[in-house]
């Protein structure tokens, strides 16, 4: 299930990057974007790459293309077999490389990576700091920055984003659930036809407090165009105490947004609440068992911050180290910057050995990111259900609609999920 959910991010995403083309530049998100020095420096560096090793190379425009450039002297590498200039060729195309602009998605995927590597590496030396910087990247830093950086991308895939993942956590949290309710495995289309008979009602519940916030911030700034004129002032100032009501309501549904938002579709899975209940039903717990929240989600977040680990050790054994032994074996000679599941390579490469290999990895990285999915929506439902046995007195097993046996087939279309 977590791979078809990942799939459904990375083929737009993909398709976006090839249609668009590259949009940001090679830092990345997180860093600042190039000024024209810094531009000026890359082109002279790709222009005296091309004037030294594929001087017979015309490129057309006052630009030379980074990605261009790199599979040219990659191709001129292959050609010269095992003339020391090989070696020389090799180092330039991944030079030239490193200066090829980054797609929004690519450059997403990659920062999403960077991050999810920092909480790794913060498990690792057991740094409380660098693993809560690293998951505040994830949730806030890098989403922010893609806004900034391509505001039309953002949006369009920010909005596929939220579908899928939205439908695509109501059924890894129905599987769940199910699961630990005794009821069986529940298969992977039974569960997603759940969620997507319930499509409105995931996606409202974190779409829906936020909305809420929204039209209250433009009443507020409403509010704002009587100070545009001297009577207006006047009366906007006197009656202020509007706006601030109205700004205390918003404030409070974006705080509700924040902490029901993990836990929205495991309310919805196990409970089947709608949209606004499954919304408030985190911040409920958080009111009512306000320390065992909080240990509950640092429980969490520890759990995913170990699976994340163990996800990097699992991708690593999987293509850093059949890299690492096929480019010994191959004595420099195999593209190696597609063998590694490195985020900054995920652009389609245009020679043709390497677009082979970057299709084999590409499915080692949707595996991944399926299963980063499915730890997390797993992780979060079992703290949901923890929480509401702790306030509710509900058990863990139990789960909507309740009065199914636990014997009972669950999957769509049988009469006893009809019940």
């Amino acid at each position: 299930m977590g791979f078809v959910i990942a799939l459904l991010l990375w083929v737009p995403g993909l398709a976006w990057d090839a249609a668009v083309g590259p949009a940001i530049d090679p830092p990345g998100l997180l860093a600042e974007p190039w000024d024209d020095l810094e531009q000026a420096d890359a082109q002279r560096t790709l222009r005296r790459l091309s004037a030294q090793l594929v001087p017979e190379r015309d490129f057309e425009g006052a630009r030379i293309p980074a990605a261009d450039l790199a599979s040219a002297l990659a191709q001129r590498a292959d050609e010269l077999g095992n003339d020391p200039e090989a070696d020389r060729a090799r180092a330039a195309a991944r030079r030239a490389l490193s200066l090829a602009p980054l797609g929004s998605f690519q450059a997403l995927a990659a920062s999403e990576a960077d991050a999810c590597a920092a909480v790794v590496d913060g498990v690792i030396a057991l740094d409380v700091r660098s693993i809560a910087a690293g998951f505040r990247a994830v949730i806030i830093d890098v989403p922010v920055a893609c806004l900034v950086r391509d505001t039309v991308f953002a949006c369009a895939f920010g909005a596929w984003l939220v579908v899928v993942l939205a439908v695509g956590a109501g059924a890894l949290a129905r599987m769940e659930a199910l699961q630990l309710a005794g009821r069986g495995l529940l298969r992977a289309q039974d569960g997603f036809t759940f969620a997507v008979e319930r499509w409105n009602t995931l996606v409202l519940a974190w779409v829906a407090p936020v909305g809420v916030a929204a039209a209250l911030g433009a009443v507020c700034a409403g509010w704002g165009f009587l100070f545009r004129t001297g009577i207006g002032g006047w009366l906007g100032a006197a009656l202020y105490l509007v706006p601030l009501f109205v700004g205390a309501l918003a404030g409070l549904s974006l705080l509700i947004a924040s902490i029901g938002a993990p836990t929205a579709p495991s309310a919805v899975a196990c409970d089947g609440l709608d949209a606004m209940d499954a919304s408030q039903r985190g911040s409920i717990y958080f009111l009512a068992r306000p320390i065992l929240w909080v240990i509950v989600q640092c429980s969490t977040l520890a759990v995913i911050a170990l699976g994340f680990l163990l996800l990097r050790l699992f991708a690593w054994a999987l293509t850093a180290f059949p890299a690492t032994m096929v480019d010994l074996g191959a004595g420099g000679t195999a593209p190696v910057h597609s063998l590694a599941l490195a985020p900054a390579h995920w652009a389609i490469p245009l020679e043709g050995r390497s677009a082979l290999i970057w299709a084999w990895v590409l499915i080692v990285a949707i595996a991944v990111s399926g299963t980063t999915i499915s730890l997390v929506v797993g992780a979060v439902t079992r703290g949901y259900l923890l929480m509401r046995e702790a306030c509710d007195g509900q058990p863990s097993e139990s789960v909507w609609p309740f009065e199914v046996p636990l014997d009972a087939s669950d999957r769509a279309g049988s009469p006893s999920a009809g019940a």
